[in-house]
């Protein structure tokens, strides 16, 4: 191999190592440690390795506990739905160390969950909050006021919620039209309980779609399957039973209405 073909393959290889460097390396060097783990937890979690993407967010928590972004993805991620007091008590440690008010809903919406709703509604008051749960979509005054029994109000905090989110729609369908079905039913529901028109929301989604699996029926069909599965490990500070007792309830309520939903428009 003669010396020009070696000086040019090295000068390539030279070339490529600097933009991979620039490219991957030198960023993530000027990267805060904290945003790295973030990185990190997404590349386990796109891997399947959730349980793993979960303890490095949870290292980078107790390194930072100032980082509040971590603390926003672990909510938005976080794998272990049955043990809510380990949950629960992250959040609760970032809000005492931060007082971030989305961390102070993320903690609203688990006491909801859990029944403390004098609790939640303190957390759920300041100006910050609020605009956390409108940037975050998460109607959870809503959801307060529906595990109060007030189901009026929930359905008119629901409303008012996502008439702030889309000002220019004209009607109901103009703003529910792209919602996902588990995300819609909470409305759908309320106005089954309340014995008003349900249907007409109902209608804004497919009850049945050979398209994709965002329809009606996909989601009955997932609340069946995940019924049986159900568990708690721990309650928020309450005991499990309680919890387990709550998610019963709810999955079974929503199983029925979806069994509604079937009887009527198949």
């Amino acid at each position: 191999m003669s010396f020009s073909l070696i000086w040019k393959l090295g000068m390539v290889a030279l070339v490529v190592g600097t933009i991979f460097f620039l490219s991957y390396i030198y960023p993530n060097i000027k990267m805060p440690k904290w945003r790295r783990k973030i990185i990190s937890a997404k590349y386990l979690r796109d891997r399947q390795h959730f349980d793993l993407a979960d303890q490095v967010l949870e290292g980078a928590m107790k390194e930072f506990p100032d980082a509040i972004p971590v603390y926003h993805v672990y909510y938005q991620y976080y794998s272990t739905p049955e043990d809510m007091k380990r949950i629960y008590d992250v959040f609760a440690r970032g809000y005492e160390k931060t007082h971030d008010a989305g961390l102070g809903v993320m903690m609203a919406k688990m006491l909801v969950e859990e029944g403390d709703v004098d609790k939640a509604a303190d957390l759920l008051e300041s100006a910050g909050a609020q605009e956390f749960m409108l940037t975050r979509n998460l109607p959870i005054k809503a959801q307060l006021y529906y595990r109060q029994g007030k189901l009026e109000q929930a359905e008119k905090e629901y409303l008012d919620f996502y008439k702030k989110l889309y000002p220019d729609a004209q009607n109901e369908k103009e703003i529910f039209s792209d919602f996902q079905p588990d995300e819609l039913i909470f409305l759908a529901l309320i106005r089954w309980e309340l014995k008003k028109d349900w249907r007409s929301i109902v209608s804004c989604l497919p009850v049945k779609s050979i398209m994709e699996d965002d329809d009606w029926l996909s989601l009955y069909q997932k609340l069946k399957e995940d019924q049986p599965k159900l568990a708690v490990k721990t309650g928020v500070y309450g005991p499990a039973e309680n919890l387990l007792e709550f998610r019963k309830s709810e999955i079974e309520k929503k199983i029925s209405f979806l069994h509604e939903v079937m009887k009527t428009f198949m």
